[in-house]
């Protein structure tokens, strides 16, 4: 035991150091304790924490913790020291811990197969609330050093990543590791918190599944594209080819050859299809220059016919009366018979901008 001081510090603490508790027991009054900027000092007298010292250098009396001097006890007759206090000292620094799971998660969405699931990865944290951290972390014990929180932080944090993950989905997590970490840190961060601690950062550095499970993994994910699909058919359709050549019997071979040509048909109509669905042609409008699907009635831009639409409509009639000239104003033109065409906009309860029945400009 070191000679008894009336100077309490903690000095020249290791990088890793998280805590360390004073060695003696019986604190003189009017003792000195100096605390720096990167600690707290916590008092505990009769199992009670009295105060949480922050950076500064401060004096202990009886004025301000009211325990008795070595001359009373002597006065006693007690052999040791009766009024017994303790003052531990808790680093403010940032810590990192790394942590690895393995738990049974679901594929993806409509392939709810279990499968196991390996990660790991890194965390940060700090004390937060020095006395929350004595109470909920150290308890009793005078050892808890930084490598035992971190063990202790390891299984606790352990246990809440694989519940987390175990929720997810595993391509939604191998796929978007950032977004899986931030969810999980948003989901454990409050039980950090209700230790003292503060959860500063979370990364997920990488996720696997076994081998056998990984080849599984792929083959259903090709298969729900449409070019993997297509790949597979081929695939069967090769092996089915194989299998009829290496065939000895007749009827076989006559089955073989009937049905491969029908999937090679099926197969080919299939992938013109999609070929013409992504390369959907565009066409000009003679009118106003603006593209259109093809084939198209009317330009989506301006409204005229295409070409195709002109050489089917019939002679267009002859107006029924002239239209009225738009007052100096600049007012929209009213009609109640369109002058192109002849039909009754009567019913309408104001001219249109294109004629419904022709598709002729009236304003």
């Amino acid at each position: 035991m070191a000679e008894r001081t009336n100077v309490i510090s903690w000095s020249n603490p290791g990088k890793d150091d998280l805590l360390w508790e004073y060695d003696q027991e019986y604190i003189r009054t009017l003792s000195s304790l100096t605390v720096n900027e990167w600690q707290w000092a916590v008092f505990i007298r009769d199992g009670q924490i009295l105060r949480v010292f922050d950076a500064g250098r401060y004096e202990l009396t009886t004025a301000n913790f009211p325990f008795l001097t070595k001359i009373y006890e002597k006065v006693l007759g007690y052999k040791e020291d009766v009024f017994k206090a303790k003052v531990i000292f808790i680093s403010k620094k940032q810590f990192q811990g790394k942590w690895g799971v393995r738990t049974m998660c679901k594929v993806a969405q409509n392939y709810e197969a279990p499968i196991p699931l390996m990660g790991n990865g890194d965390f940060t944290y700090r004390v937060s609330d020095p006395e929350t951290f004595i109470t909920q972390m150290i308890g009793g014990g005078r050892s808890f050093d930084t490598a035992s929180v971190a063990t202790f932080m390891r299984s606790f944090i352990n246990e809440q990543i694989a519940q987390q993950l175990g929720k997810q989905y595993y391509m939604d997590v191998y796929g978007n590791l950032d977004g899986a970490s931030l969810v999980t840190k948003m989901n454990i961060e409050e039980d950090f918190k209700n230790r003292g601690l503060e959860l500063l950062s979370f990364k997920i550095g990488s996720v696997s599944t076994e081998e056998a499970y990984q080849k599984d993994i792929y083959e259903v994910q090709r298969l729900r594209t449409d070019v993997g699909a297509q790949y597979k058919q081929f695939e069967v359709m090769e092996r089915m080819a194989d299998a009829v050549g290496n065939s000895s019997g007749g009827a076989a071979v006559g089955t073989g050859m009937m049905l491969f040509p029908q999937m090679m048909q099926q197969l080919n109509q299939q992938a013109m299809q999609n070929n013409v669905q992504q390369q959907q042609p565009k066409v000009m409008c003679p009118s106003c220059g603006g593209l259109n699907d093809y084939p198209y009635k009317f330009c989506s831009n301006c409204g005229q016919p295409s070409p195709q639409m002109r050489q089917q409509q019939p002679p267009m009639a002859q107006p029924a009366a002239t239209p009225a000239p738009a007052a100096a104003t600049g007012a929209p033109k009213a009609f109640k018979i369109c002058p192109f065409c002849g039909e009754s906009l009567a019913g309408l309860p104001r001219t249109p901008k294109y004629c419904p029945y022709c598709s002729e400009q009236l304003n």
